[in-house]
């Protein structure tokens, strides 16, 4: 059974004030006294800190980005299924600024990083009637954690932000304060690590049974993916507005070096392995995501079904196994050709991969078949049907029921759009699921092992150490289940780093994490602005009743995908800027 998230009551806890006039405590509500005085009362607090975090990926993002879709549906690895919503007419054609930046991408924290300050102020006052030293040290830590990724999620979509330590109230704090300029991007990184650095001081290597709470594991896991964000914002960034933007790119080294350290104690300290519990590997790696394995997952968001479930299932399915909604996304062609070929250690486009295009999916990673379903593949007991029409004896019948596929491209608006579907994540079983809203409840992955030698091995290659980078990839390229070429030794210079991005992209694909790499990499300009692709599949059926199928490369949207330089940053807004004058907005808006 799932362990909960220290869920020590359901009550909404409330501040208000302490007196009324009699100067009396009320007697039917809790006061913020009653909170710091009560440890139960207090992680009841602390817990609403946690539920508010961006910790939120397998969540659908809405009407933001619009009905069901998911942020990797506004990268190059898939595209938003449905084509009314903004994931496709605004956020993927790049046509979006300060009146239209919402969320999934437009996040402003503020608000929690006032509760985790006022947490920190309250928690350094505790006396050791209420808490022991090691139960407030353990508090503050997480504290320290949780401000340090609001700042991260902060950072990495705005550059410098105002960093504010304290909790501000309108009747004590200074004017000035109170409307506070922006930091540095350089400042608010280093606050970041500081901050995480403090965490791992303060944190224990676990929490008995209680698996969503940060340890000291989760923030050196977190120092280990911020240093290389800032090491790359360094190296592939340019400074504007006096740095409010950008960082020098004398400092990449030593973030990059800062990284390296951090990924290398938790590979050889934290007691955490990659997950390997079944012999195939593409079964282990799909497994990794619904089995929830505590062996390599160092911090996540558990979610529990109708309690407090999601609705990726009911999102994500193919069409034909659907409840309702269903294939939200649709992965891309460009995507799938990122996977190499087993046997060649190449990819598909590359000379001598031996790449065959009449069995395009067989024979390669086999994280290809443990993240994508491609046709015939079997799912909750029945193959996946994607083909689009049925040839037989030269007539093409595109028929719902006799000609297409029961999940293929133009059985229904809602199939696919490229003639994939996503696998990573979903359930699976022998018969259709049929899950509903809010009835999934796998956990969101926040950091994993598999994560941290990428970033090992990213961090090692720009400090221009190659062999080291490659005994960080070859891990990440043995568990994949992949047969040659295991360190890459065949690439070097541009060529390696690419590949190791490569690496990343198919690894960590659909856990939140190519949109912002290709961001920071400063690449989002040229692999978010293309027009994507997909596969149409025809079934042809012979006289002896023998099935087979060819495939043809299509334009599998609309119009093109758009990245342009000036979203390398998200805008701060006008409605921001109009509550305090001295945030200045990001340029290009």
């Amino acid at each position: 059974m799932k362990t909960h998230f220290f869920i020590l009551s359901l009550m909404v806890v409330t501040l208000f004030s302490c007196s009324d006039y009699l100067n009396e405590p009320p007697l039917d509500r809790i006061t913020e006294n009653d909170v710091w005085s009560d440890k139960n009362l207090m992680d009841s607090y602390f817990f609403q800190i946690y539920d508010r975090m961006p910790f939120d990926y397998l969540a659908d993002f809405g009407g933001g980005a619009g009905g069901g879709a998911f942020r990797d549906a506004l990268t190059d690895i898939a595209r938003s299924s449905y084509s009314w919503t903004p994931a496709t007419n605004t956020f993927r054609p790049g046509n979006w600024g300060t009146a239209n930046n919402t969320w999934p991408l437009d996040w402003w924290g503020y608000d929690n990083i006032w509760k985790i300050n006022n947490s920190i102020e309250n928690l350094e006052l505790i006396g050791t009637g209420v808490l022991s030293d090691e139960e407030r040290n353990n508090r503050l830590g997480e504290m320290y954690f949780l401000r340090a990724y609001c700042y991260y999620e902060l950072v990495k979509r705005y550059g410098g932000v105002p960093i504010i330590l304290v909790p501000q109230d309108p009747e004590i704090t200074p004017e000035e304060e109170y409307f506070p300029s922006r930091n540095t991007e350089k400042e608010v990184y280093d606050q970041i690590l500081l901050d995480a650095q403090n965490a791992f001081e303060l944190l224990p290597n676990r929490w008995d049974s209680q698996l969503a709470r940060a340890t000291k594991w989760a923030a050196k896991s977190l120092e280990s993916r911020v240093a290389l964000y800032a090491g790359s914002i360094a190296k592939y960034g340019s400074v504007q507005l006096d740095g409010l933007v950008g960082i020098p790119s004398q400092d990449a080294d030593s973030y990059y070096q800062l990284s390296l350290n951090a990924s290398q104690s938790v590979i050889l300290e934290s007691g955490h392995s990659l997950f390997n519990q079944y012999p195939d590997p593409s079964e282990n790696y799909a497994k990794l995501f619904t089995d929830e394995s505590v062996n390599e997952i160092i911090f996540r968001k558990i979610w529990i079904p109708f309690e407090k479930g999601h609705s990726y299932d009911l999102r994500t399915v193919p069409y034909s196994y659907r409840l309702d909604w269903g294939s939200s996304m649709s992965p891309t062609k460009q995507f799938i050709d990122s996977y190499e070929v087993l046997n060649t250690g190449l990819l598909p486009n590359e000379s001598g991969s031996q790449y065959d295009e009449l069995n395009p999916w067989e024979n390669r990673d086999p994280r290809l078949k443990g993240t994508i379903l491609t046709n015939n593949d079997m799912f909750q007991g029945s193959p996946v049907e994607i083909w689009y029409a049925t040839e037989i004896d030269g007539v093409i019948d595109t028929g719902s029921g006799t000609g297409v596929g029961k999940d293929g491209i133009g059985v229904h608006p809602d199939a696919t759009k490229t003639g994939f579907y996503v696998r990573k994540y979903l359930e699976d079983g022998s018969s259709p699921l049929f899950i509903p809203e809010f009835y999934s409840g796998q956990d969101c992955i926040l950091f994993r092992l598999g994560e941290i030698y990428l970033n090992a091995a990213e961090a090692a290659f720009e400090l221009n150490n190659s062999d080291l980078a490659r005994d960080y990839i070859e891990p990440i390229r043995t568990r994949a289940g992949l047969e040659t070429n295991l360190r890459l030794q065949s690439y070097s210079g541009e060529a390696l780093r690419d590949r190791i991005r490569n690496e990343r992209k198919l690894e960590l694909a659909f856990e939140d994490q190519r949109y912002w790499d290709a961001r920071r990499w400063r690449i989002a300009e040229d692999v978010f602005s293309i027009q994507v692709e997909g596969v149409r599949t025809l079934r042809h059926i012979d006289g002896f009743g023998d099935e087979t199928f060819t495939y043809e490369t299509f334009d599998a949207e609309a119009e093109q995908m758009n990245f342009f330089p000036r979203q390398y940053y998200m805008p701060i807004g006008q409605d921001r800027r109009n509550n305090n004058n001295d945030l200045l907005e990001n340029p290009g808006y």
